[in-house]
């Protein structure tokens, strides 16, 4: 049975753990980029998250989707209808580029690296399965979560590994752990959101932003598509490049 409401233990030990694996740089890398670069990002993903995709284009971008493939085709009780194999086709169709998320939106903070390795390895197959048969370069941690042992070892297998660590890529960075700003429908994520892109701005720096549905009314785990359009045109308008997730990581000499 699909699993909608498991949340990561906030225990102390736990928070613990989560500050020394984001201390522990896996991949190294240097953000270098002549203009900041701007990565929307849509976690699981609902089909709604295709009106953020509408209004990544308007401004001349593409975004990222990280799928969680036991979720393909089913209905969350929260943000409805999932994407399916012909939400894969039509991104893929129009230059947006679909990212892994484990297939059961796996904790990978709490689960053996065998146990990481395997659920990932299904998401692979099952996107395959699905008619997307392009290599799949960019991840996204399930809640953000990761052990050291995971992230080296999805910096082996991906160009990005991204997690919720909110902040920008700038200077040195770790590719397999890539910090990422929250979008949604507060006041507070929006200030939040608009100082990440600031931030970025001045710096000339990459950085990400996630959210899950997108539309006038999103859930709580969503964000308005009036949010993502006054971020895309701020950042248009001050030179930024809108860019997926491995063309961004290409963009800032993440990768080669």
């Amino acid at each position: 049975m699909q699993q909608w409401t498991y949340v990561p233990s906030r225990s102390p030990v736990a928070k613990v753990q989560r500050r020394v694996v984001q201390w522990r740089r896996a991949c190294m890398a240097q953000v270098e980029s002549d203009r900041p670069v701007v990565t929307f990002t849509f976690d699981d993903f609902p089909k709604s998250a295709l009106n953020g995709a509408d209004v990544i284009e308007k401004h001349g971008g593409r975004g990222g989707f990280y799928a969680c493939t036991s979720r393909m085709g089913q209905r969350s009780p929260v943000m409805g209808e999932m994407f399916d194999a012909g939400t894969l086709a039509e991104l893929r169709h129009r230059g947006h580029e679909v990212g892994a998320h484990t297939h059961s939106h796996l904790d990978c903070a709490q689960s053996r690296l065998e146990k990481v390795e395997r659920d990932i390895g299904e998401n692979l197959v099952a996107l395959s399965e699905a008619g997307h048969t392009e290599t799949v370069s960019a991840f996204a941690f399930p809640y953000g979560e990761t052990s050291y042992a995971a992230k080296r070892w999805v910096g082996d297998i991906f160009a990005t590994g991204r997690g919720i660590l909110p902040g920008i890529n700038s200077g040195e960075v770790d590719r397999s752990q890539l910090r990422a700003t929250e979008l949604g429908a507060s006041a507070m994520h929006r200030r939040r959101a608009l100082a990440a892109l600031k931030a970025a701005l001045d710096a000339n720096a990459w950085v990400f932003f996630f959210t899950h549905d997108v539309g006038t009314s999103p859930t709580s785990y969503g964000a308005p598509a009036e949010l993502i359009d006054e971020l895309a045109q701020r950042a248009v308008d001050a030179g930024a490049i809108l860019a997926a997730p491995t063309l961004g990581a290409a963009l800032c000499g993440v990768i080669d």
